[in-house]
């Protein structure tokens, strides 16, 4: 009987007494035990069995952004190891993207498999209220939101491997790839992130290709040959979080009042479930940050960008600075280079830019 505690479990033990659907206990997701069905159904529609069907439940996890930067032993934020910035407002994706390429029994064909009801414009829709957020039992302390709705695959009886790759956005993404090398993947934002593309680019998330479990992908699916395949895999930041700090040198401050510096050329687009390995801008665009009084000498602003590699290996964010102190306003160039936090190889991490101002113009 329904106890009011948790009507998630609740449903599914009903549909297990109604459909008789066994249960399975999946592995924790950094600390955090789900239950997941998994569903056998069979087509009498071939002789051989290569149309029988297994519903492989996915369940996926996003980081928690905490604002417990303190000097807590083992505190950190789940964002980007090393960075400093101050408390952020993520929003809870809405638009999934995930992609299963199934590997037949001998090898030589592989087929791209999708949940139902994933549309390849605007993905899968995920609903608001079954992302449930939970602190993890692990020692850095750090949390994850879990979609809790049951997300299903179809899979052939003709399968000897599976691979899920996966993106969330609160925005439609156009992905492209060629045939099955979904790895490959590249995207652009769609026209809803018009003039936002900072923020949007902030809540995409995606499956890194070198985050490894065993020594493999970890989006390579346990068990895939059995009649109760799964997976459970957390996401992470597509973007990185830029956090831009300038300076204007005392000498010059008495002609040089900064009103307004413009990221230019920033990419729209990129690798998807490679992060790391952008070499070319995508769909670019400017960013703008106005800055008051408080802000015209120095300052720092924060933003999310694709980062793009230099041929020499380095990241460079060219920008303009506008010079309010002259009627009429006059700017410059300039470019930050860039190099990201060396902890963490797998996902974007942290990246700082400064500028220094030591001449007017």
């Amino acid at each position: 009987m329904f106890d009011g505690t948790n009507p998630y479990l609740y449903k599914m033990k009903t549909l297990k007494t109604i459909y008789g659907i066994s249960g399975k206990v999946l592995s924790t997701i950094a600390g955090l035990t789900l239950l997941a069905l998994v569903a056998s159904c069979s087509s009498d529609s071939s002789a051989d069995g290569d149309d029988r069907m297994v519903s492989m439940p996915i369940v996926l996890a996003i980081p928690a952004n905490e604002t417990a930067l303190s000097a807590a032993a083992g505190a950190k934020a789940t964002r980007a190891e090393g960075d400093p910035g101050t408390y952020e407002k993520f929003q809870l994706p809405t638009h999934l993207y995930i992609y299963l390429v199934n590997t037949s029994i001998d090898g030589k064909t592989t087929t791209l498999l999708k949940p139902e009801g994933m549309d390849d414009a605007k993905g899968y829709t995920l609903k608001s209220d079954k992302w449930v957020k939970t602190t993890t039992t692990d020692n850095n302390k750090d949390s994850i939101y879990t979609y809790t709705d049951q997300i299903r695959v179809f899979i052939p009886e003709n399968r000897s491997a599976g691979t899920v790759y996966a993106a969330m956005s609160t925005v439609p993404i156009n992905v492209s790839f060629s045939d099955a090398d979904v790895a490959n993947a590249s995207f652009t934002l769609s026209d809803d992130a018009k003039d936002k593309k900072g923020e949007a680019l902030k809540n995409l998330y995606s499956s890194p290709y070198n985050k490894l479990k065993d020594n493999k992908y970890y989006g390579v699916v346990s068990d895939y040959r059995s009649n109760s395949p799964y997976i459970n895999m957390v996401l992470y930041h597509v973007a990185s979080k830029l956090d831009l700090q300038w300076n204007v040198d005392a000498s010059v401050q008495s002609s040089v009042k900064l009103s307004s510096i413009t990221l230019t050329g920033l990419s729209g687009g990129g690798k998807l479930f490679k992060p790391l390995e952008n070499t070319t801008a995508t769909s670019t665009y400017d960013e703008t940050f106005s800055l008051d009084d408080g802000s015209q000498w120095y300052g720092r602003r924060a933003t999310y960008v694709i980062p793009v590699k230099s041929t020499d290996g380095n990241y460079q964010f060219p920008m303009t600075l506008t010079n309010g102190a002259k009627t009429p306003n006059t700017t410059t160039t300039a470019k930050a280079t860039v190099t990201p936090s060396a902890i963490n190889k797998v996902y974007v991490p942290w990246m700082l830019g400064t500028v220094t101002v030591k001449k007017t113009w």
